[in-house]
């Protein structure tokens, strides 16, 4: 199953999230809510290492790899992987702006699926706000009673309702195959 399809699978059936409950990481204070195209993800903070604003020049394209590892770069000593999470969630790719939100995992994202996945940078639309462990858990029991797709009021960056994806879910349904180069293929 695709990411996308999963996505799609998330917002038609809240089973699905209950399917995927053992990939959820417990926050130790709120949720950082990011959009990416019209949805919005949310990030435990613990999950969260760092919020960088990154130019396009820094980054290193990596041409033989999968379209959604658009390259690398040099952060605080350390090459950093760079995923478009629009194209992990089934999105269609847009122009890459000058200045890109990438929000750097944690060590603990290591223990998301079968990747080690900690210091990998993530690059998201914006970051609009967060969610108060409270604020989300009342999301889940609306959700429950309601039988819906969870929604909140949020009055940041004038978004009224909206559905937030957990980002443990798209990370743990990463192929494995994105990581490993892809070859020449020889036309006949």
């Amino acid at each position: 199953m695709s990411i996308s399809e999963m996505s799609r699978d998330h917002r038609d059936d809240t089973d699905n999230l209950l399917d995927h409950q053992d990939h959820l990481v417990a926050p130790s204070n709120r949720y950082i809510v990011a959009k990416v195209g019209d949805r919005s993800v949310t990030f435990p903070d613990v999950l969260i290492s760092e919020i960088i604003i990154l130019e396009r020049n820094a980054i290193l394209a990596l041409p033989f790899y999968e379209t959604a590892i658009i390259g690398v770069t040099h952060h605080q000593a350390t090459v950093m992987p760079l995923l478009l999470l629009r194209l992990l969630m089934g999105e269609q790719r847009t122009l890459i702006t000058e200045s890109l939100t990438v929000v750097r995992l944690s060590k603990i994202a290591d223990d998301l699926g079968n990747q080690n996945l900690g210091g990998v940078g993530i690059i998201v639309d914006r970051v609009v706000g967060s969610l108060t462990i409270n604020e989300f858990q009342e999301l889940d029991i609306s959700a429950s009673d309601n039988n819906s797709p969870k929604k909140i009021p949020q009055t940041v960056a004038n978004i009224k309702e909206n559905e937030y994806t957990p980002i443990e879910i798209i990370l743990s349904s990463i192929p494995t195959h994105i990581w490993q180069p892809q070859r020449w293929q020889i036309s006949s």
